[in-house]
């Protein structure tokens, strides 16, 4: 009878904890500004508006809403791929902070390879697809954002 109870327990341990961090998306790369999110967002959209190879998703939801969450593309030569990106911290952070910082919590190429950090899609590990789906994000985004606020990022992971 013991017996039975210690993987009663065990096994509703494993599942609580499945739960818990199964909504997570991680972050595949991270750039921080030493400026105020507002700047940073300002850049962000000016970038955006001014770039014929950057295309801004139009259905607002919850990994696009435009204060939050971003949802772009990117093309480069051969590659077109969708990124979301996130703003870090949250409003009282954005208030207060002289820094701010985005990153990359889902991305896809044009084949649908991809994810996030926390769903298996770019892990650590995968460095090649981390390779490229960061590569054509930097060339054809955060380079921009560098020269539009005449700064460099620095990385943040």
């Amino acid at each position: 009878m013991p017996m039975k109870k210690h993987l009663f327990i065990l096994v509703c341990t494993y599942f609580i904890i499945g739960c818990m961090g199964g909504g997570s998306h991680g972050s595949i790369e991270c750039y921080q500004y030493q400026i105020p999110k507002c700047e940073l967002e300002k850049a962000v959209r000016n970038v955006i508006l001014t770039n014929p190879s950057i295309k801004l998703d139009s259905i607002v939801e919850y990994y696009n809403d435009d204060t939050t969450y971003v949802t772009i593309k990117v093309c480069e030569r051969e590659e077109n791929n969708e990124y979301i990106f996130r703003y870090g911290g949250d409003k009282q952070y954005w208030n207060s902070s002289r820094t701010s910082s985005i990153f990359i919590a889902y991305a896809h190429n044009k084949e649908g390879r991809g994810g996030s950090s926390g769903n298996s899609g770019v892990k650590w590990y995968n460095f090649k697809l981390k390779e490229e789906l960061t590569g054509v994000f930097e060339r054809g985004f955060i380079e921009k954002i560098d020269q539009e606020l005449k700064i460099m990022h620095t990385e943040c992971n």
